[in-house]
């Protein structure tokens, strides 16, 4: 018994030490293959684990973010499709504002065997050798994008519910069915797509629909029924003061619209009187209802300006009209409705001129030359288009554009102006440099800032000396700025003959000095002869009268009330030679030399060209 309990017992230790043995060798071997797995996966992303299907195992974290932002880059210059029936929408992720969080995603896959104990991470490590692991990639989209582009996609393909509705034969209100309609699903069209752009997915995308059901029923009409009824029983009068209109039964029906309203949380139907449908009867209600506004404007005794105070004007309003009419068509008597209207205030309001403090001459100057009857008119009319003009602080004044194009049709004449070398010639606005100079002139004394200014090519004598000005269209013009603290008013009057420009504002003390040089530079005239067979003998005739060559120099002055300069300003005026030419008669039919034909007077130009004038 001894022997054999003793036999037992060694069997018993044989057995553990195998045991021992076995486990120790599976720990070894665990041991071992966590010892190589840490080897092969050390700081890198472990066998099994995937971005948005994409292999990073074995990479580093740097390596895989570069493999990653690898295919964001190329999925994204591959549009997703949606598809609707027989349209289709192409969608790249930059439509919509995709931002895809990469870093994330890779820190992610890092952690799949990390971010635990040691035991979690050992199980993680062991099962990702029978399944994979995949990190989905997060991001953003922009949700204004997002939406913009499921609208765009909902305004082609939706078909909207038709509410219940009524219509009219004749007079007769029938009820018409309303029809289900088939929407876009917005929501989950925003949600689908999102998926699909941040799975790096460019596959199709059907577009998700929903049934909407119209918001009025058939049978929730009978009330509306009888509103419209009501409406269409009889007569309306419109009335405005002293005037009245009336609309017929049949005009009612046809103004009539019907919208859905909510009422305690039940969308009911509401007959009204549309806007729209009466767009052609308001049209002409409006000829008679409304009136302008009127700018305050300034007038001028040429030493003082004042305000002439600004009229509201009036217009009618249409919505509240319509209302007024539809609420006196539900009654059964007294269906009369009162016009609506609306006051309208003018650009410039009267406190608005006030506050301009345009109250007193600045300076002014007139010039007086009588000319063409012609020529009147065009220094009439451009005197006319210069004047009224008012000037912010810092605010320029430009002739040319001031006065517009010189056409016959408006209202400029053929009349003497200067074109070439010193010759005269009828064009369209002969003469209005009589206007640019007599305002250079009022702006001269003003003290205003002169930014442009270019004198005749030809000397007049009839103006100040070195005070000239020249206005063409697209070329030499007349600007000034206002220069001062407060607005200027440019004010003009002319009757052709004597031609006036008073500058109003707000006196700030400013004071000018002027000097006019001695003429300089002076060439004198040279004449050249020529004969001329059809003049007698013995008798001339001045083909180009010429003129000196010469220049001269006209010096400003202007300082403010403290006696400081505010600016100092050279004018320069030169005027080239231009020589005399004689035709001489010889009185023969035939001629050495004949003399080179001459136009005095220029081929009408069409009314729509614009002329070119310096005098």
């Amino acid at each position: 018994m001894k022997r054999s309990s003793a036999k037992s017992r060694k069997a018993r230790a044989r057995r553990r030490l195998r045991i021992l043995i076995a486990v120790t060798s599976v720990v070894a071997v665990c041991l071992l293959a966590l010892l190589i797995d840490s080897a092969m996966y050390y700081n890198k992303v472990h066998g099994g684990v995937t971005i948005s299907g994409q292999q990073v195992a074995g990479l580093t974290r740097d390596e895989a973010t570069a493999a990653v932002n690898r295919v964001v880059k190329e999925a994204q210059k591959k549009p997703a499709t949606l598809v609707s029936g027989e349209k289709t929408w192409k969608v790249l992720p930059d439509d919509v504002g995709t931002k895809l969080d990469v870093a994330k995603a890779v820190s992610a896959a890092m952690d799949a065997t990390r971010g635990s104990n040691v035991v979690s991470d050992l199980f993680h490590r062991l099962r990702l050798y029978f399944d994979h692991k995949d990190i989905p990639l997060q991001g953003t989209v922009d949700t204004a994008k997002m939406d913009e582009l499921a609208a765009k996609v909902a305004e082609d393909v939706d078909i909207p519910p038709v509410n219940a509705g009524l219509a009219f034969v004749g007079t007769e209100v029938k009820v018409v069915e309303g029809q289900k309609g088939r929407v876009v699903d917005q929501a989950a069209l925003r949600q689908q797509l999102e998926t699909r752009l941040f799975a790096l997915q460019s596959t199709k995308l059907t577009v998700p629909m929903v049934v909407k059901e119209p918001a009025i029923h058939a049978e929730d009409s009978e009330k509306a029924v009888a509103q419209a009824k009501i409406m269409i029983g009889g007569p309306l009068t419109l009335t405005y003061k002293d005037s009245s209109w009336k609309i017929s039964s049949e005009q009612i029906a046809a103004y009539m619209d019907f919208a859905a309203e909510d009422q305690n949380g039940v969308a009911v139907l509401v007959p009204y009187l549309s806007t729209k449908k009466m767009s052609h009867f308001f049209d002409n209600l409006a000829n008679e209802v409304d009136k302008a506004a009127i700018d305050a404007s300034f007038k001028g005794d040429g030493n003082q300006a004042w305000v002439v105070p600004a009229v509201p004007g009036r217009v009618l309003d249409r919505v509240k009209t319509a209302e007024a009419l539809t609420a006196a068509s539900l009654k059964t008597a007294g269906r009369t409705a009162q016009v609506a209207t609306k006051i309208t205030q003018p650009d410039l309001t009267t406190d608005e001129a006030d506050a301009m403090g345009i109250t007193e001459k600045l300076a002014g100057y007139q010039t007086v030359w009588e000319g063409t009857p012609d020529r009147q008119t065009n220094v009439r009319i451009t005197t006319q288009y210069a004047s009224n003009v008012i000037l912010a602080p810092g605010e320029i004044y430009n002739l040319d554009k001031q006065i517009g194009p010189r056409t016959e049709a408006r209202g400029f004449k053929l009349a003497p102006g200067i074109v070439g070398a010193g010759q005269l010639e009828d064009v369209l606005g002969g003469g209005i440099c009589q206007v640019a100079t007599t305002l250079f002139n009022a702006a001269f004394e003003a003290g205003l800032d002169i930014v442009e200014r270019r004198n005749h090519s030809l000397y007049i004598d009839h103006y100040p000396k070195g005070r000239d000005a020249t206005v063409t269209a697209d070329g030499p013009n007349l600007r000034f700025r206002n220069d001062t603290d407060h607005y200027i008013l440019v004010r003009g009057a002319s009757d052709g003959i004597k031609t006036t420009f008073v500058i109003y504002g707000t006196p700030d003390g400013r004071t000018i000095s002027s000097e006019t040089s001695d003429f300089y530079d002076v060439e004198e005239m040279t004449t050249y002869t020529y004969p001329y067979s059809k003049l007698g003998p013995g008798t001339t005739q001045i083909k180009t009268k010429g003129q000196t060559g010469q220049g001269i120099t006209v010096t400003r002055v202007v300082k403010a009330a403290d006696g400081s300069i505010i600016h100092k300003d050279t004018f320069y005026s030169t005027w080239k030679m231009i020589p005399r030419e004689v035709w001489v008669g010889t009185g023969s039919t035939t001629t050495t030399k004949k003399p080179p034909t001459t136009t005095t007077t220029a081929k009408r130009p069409s009314s729509t060209t614009t002329a070119t004038t310096g005098f």
